[in-house]
């Protein structure tokens, strides 16, 4: 049985594989990140429900590397509690991204996670993303 700095460990690199996939253009991987069931809520973008319909979301919304601006999402300051199967986490988000002027910061905020072991894998069972202070996302054009 993992320890509590091992799960927590295990979910850190959840956060972190959520924005090295999405970054890339990995939006198969990205979507394994929730569960079959999981809701992404990003705020005043839209609120999805299901692997499925969270994939079809980001692929549409986000270009995929080389389609557009680079961008790189940066999560921080992560607090974890753990409580045997299900976990939540908050931690900070910036996004900085290409423009014509060069880099800028396109969104400051939070994430509010519940993650859900499932096996031996941690995953997203609602991830929020809280808009704090935003810009240009960069995203396609609907």
């Amino acid at each position: 049985m993992a320890s509590v700095l091992e799960e927590k460990e295990a979910i850190r690199d959840v956060l972190s594989a959520y924005c090295f996939y999405v970054d890339n253009g990995e939006f198969d991987k990205w979507a394994e990140l929730f569960t079959e069931d999981g809701m992404f809520d990003c705020g005043p973008l839209a609120k999805v429900q299901g692997r499925a319909a969270i994939k079809d979301f980001i692929t549409k919304a986000v270009p995929r590397k080389g389609e557009g601006a680079a961008r790189k999402h940066c999560t921080m300051n992560s607090m974890i509690q753990v409580n045997g199967a299900e976990a939540k986490a908050d931690s900070y988000i910036i996004v900085v991204r290409e423009a014509e002027q060069g880099i800028m910061t396109s969104l400051a905020g939070r994430y509010e996670d519940l993650l859900v072991k499932q096996g031996e894998t941690w995953r997203f069972k609602v991830r929020k993303i809280h808009f704090d202070i935003s810009g240009d996302l960069g995203l396609k054009k609907a």
